[in-house]
């Protein structure tokens, strides 16, 4: 079970070295001045979702795809920070921004859902991603950070915030914004690598989504009884 899940009402750790305390509210990120990244943003309307992945809501067969906008980077190892998109099923990964990359930057990703594929357009790069998928970030000193945290040992590293329908609020009109804290040992502000995406939507993590089947697969059957 994600460790992120069993936290209600407070982003505290449970134990020390088992869970990163990251901000609750996407009006609550700071620059390194100690300004609201997002300041057009209303306190308390855009909270964390909890969520380790998103999945693709624009599966029309045509044009199917994901704009990223790069928000915000303040870490010292932004030079060396990659952001990228990864798939839960192949674990195969795609980088999307790259460490040269710098705010307002834009990739769009497209998908081949009967393929089974990504491909971020701005490189050419393709990768055996589907329609559902999660979140890494590269900080170029060979550790990844995940957005699932089973992933990084039970640390939260991310955040996932619901931002649909904010397209006049600067954030270029994404669904998700996911914020990134790239090293064990950081400030724990979660401003490091803060990624908007369109047309997707936040998820449990596969293994939830199993759970919940085979939940109700046994009410059906006690139903029957």
């Amino acid at each position: 079970m994600r460790f992120k899940k069993l936290i209600t009402g407070s982003a505290m750790a449970l134990a020390a070295g088992s869970l990163v305390a990251a901000p609750m509210d996407l009006a609550d990120l700071q620059n390194d001045d100690g300004d609201a990244l997002f300041p057009s943003v209303p306190n308390g309307e855009y909270l964390d979702t909890y969520a380790g992945y998103v999945s693709l809501t624009d599966t029309s067969g045509a044009l199917d795809d994901s704009n990223a906008t790069l928000l915000a980077e303040s870490a010292g190892l932004e030079s060396g920070n990659s952001f990228g998109i990864f798939d839960p099923g192949t674990s195969e990964e795609l980088t999307v921004f790259a460490g040269s990359n710098t705010p307002t930057d834009g990739a769009t990703i497209d998908f081949d859902i009967g393929g089974g594929t990504a491909t971020n357009q701005t490189t050419g790069d393709t990768a055996s991603i589907g329609a559902t998928f999660g979140f890494f970030i590269d900080n170029g000193l060979g550790t990844k950070w995940y957005s699932d945290p089973s992933m990084n040992g039970g640390l939260d590293m991310a955040a996932l915030y619901d931002t649909n329908g904010t397209s006049g609020e600067g954030l270029f009109g994404s669904n998700i914004v996911t914020a990134f804290e790239d090293t064990e040992e950081g400030d724990r502000d979660f401003n490091d690598v803060v990624v908007g995406l369109t047309d997707v939507a936040a998820v449990p993590e596969p293994g939830t989504l199993a759970l919940m089947g085979m939940g109700l697969i046994g009410l059906g059957l006690r139903r029957l009884r």
